[in-house]
């Protein structure tokens, strides 16, 4: 409920590039609860956090931000990086804190918690009559209407080190593009981008597995010997559209490929199963870190996501929800750095969840006894291809 803005000091912090109606009627909600002081992160902060340099210098955004009426104050962070507001929150002791739900993370609630401030996410809802911005969408144009890859289960199966240990499956969805989905997400953000820098150039083939080889080989290159090789599981699951299950045999690319397109299985993925964001990958996480590989662990994880892969041909709930958390055991005996301490104990012992994608933050993909805040997500339709293309190296 709102309060008189003379009792009440109100905190936001963000980028505010390209300042558009998205970041004026959010700061207008924000001056219902009082009086608004905004916090603007450096050019440094956006282009760690953003992979890119802001279009606008980060004078330019304090001018911008300083001349909206709802703003009372704004300042440049005194920090650096994804909680760079930290050190003026202490210093400023405001009594509230605002974010959008993209903006919402367990680090900011808990530092809130610490200053005794009170915390408030709101949704991020266009004003009426208005359509949905955001500064991405600006920048690329129709970049956000291109999909995103949700990892269900298996990953680290597509890098051959691991692989090799053991062959197995990595299922992943094709979901469709929703506003505030958040960059080192774990949903295949940086090499959607690439994705992206192919349509821009107008880039044209003939079926989704030879755009994904593509995707692939655009990535990375033909250095299959550099370890920072994203995993082929990023662009299959970004260019075939609804559910894929490919097998890894200690190869970059997988030995074959199989297309789930049956609406009654993809709408029971959705049923059950939901993404929760947990806060960004922090600057400099290496979820790959001190891996401790073993063939013990990988052949968990190959059963994992065979269990996985049989629950959703037969529509098994309770079977889906378990192999989800019998991966989750499997990645972290491989790669314990996936799971910084403060996750441990994130949710509830009746939800079953895992990372999507590689960890550290980001997107868990959650199961069973749905906790708060989970959301659900939209699977890409498009009828099965009537051949699925034999894999070839994306290298040739």
């Amino acid at each position: 409920m709102a309060v008189p803005s003379d009792r009440k000091k109100v905190f936001v912090s963000g980028c505010y590039d390209l300042f558009h109606s998205g970041h004026a009627v959010f700061l207008k909600r924000a001056a219902a609860y009082g009086e608004v002081t905004v916090s603007i992160a450096r050019d440094a902060t956006v282009l760690a956090l953003k992979g890119r340099a802001p279009a606008n210098t980060e004078a330019e955004r304090l001018f911008m931000v300083r001349s909206c009426k709802y703003v009372k104050d704004a300042f440049l962070t005194t920090g650096v990086g994804m909680m760079d507001f930290a050190d003026d929150l202490r210093r400023c002791r405001p009594d509230i804190f605002i974010v959008n739900t993209d903006g919402d993370s367990t680090d900011k609630r808990g530092l809130c918690e610490e200053l005794h401030i009170e915390y408030i996410v709101l949704p991020r809802t266009p004003e009426p009559g208005l359509p949905p911005r955001s500064t991405t969408a600006l920048l690329c144009g129709g970049h956000l209407a291109l999909p995103y890859r949700v990892e269900i289960c298996g990953a680290w199966l597509d890098q051959p080190i691991v692989s090799k240990l053991c062959p197995g499956w990595v299922i992943t969805a094709s979901i469709e593009a929703a506003e505030g989905y958040t960059e080192r997400s774990g949903l295949a953000t940086s090499t959607r981008k690439r994705l992206y820098e192919l349509y821009r150039n107008h880039i044209d083939v003939p079926s989704p597995e030879l755009l994904a080889r593509l995707l692939f080989r655009y990535e990375n290159g033909i250095d299959t010997g550099n370890a920072s090789v994203s995993g082929a599981q990023d662009a299959i699951g970004l260019c075939i559209p609804a559910v894929t299950m490919h097998y890894y045999e200690g190869g970059w690319w997988p030995a074959r490929i199989e297309q789930i397109c049956d609406e009654e299985k993809l709408r029971f993925i959705e049923e059950n199963l939901r993404l929760f964001f947990t806060g960004e990958r922090p600057v400099g996480c290496d979820p790959a870190a001190q891996p401790q590989l073993s063939v013990s662990a990988a052949a968990a994880l190959s059963r994992a996501s065979a269990a996985c892969r049989e629950a959703i041909y037969a529509e098994d709930a309770a079977a889906l929800a378990q192999s989800l958390n019998a991966c989750r055991a499997a990645q972290r005996a491989l790669f314990p750095a996936m799971f910084p301490p403060k996750y441990e104990d994130i949710l509830p012992p009746e939800t079953a969840w895992k990372f999507t994608g590689a960890g550290g933050g980001g997107y868990l993909v959650t199961a069973g006894q749905q906790p708060a805040g989970a959301i659900p997500f939209r699977i890409r339709r498009q009828e099965a291809s009537s051949k699925v293309e034999e894999p070839r190296s994306p290298f040739i």
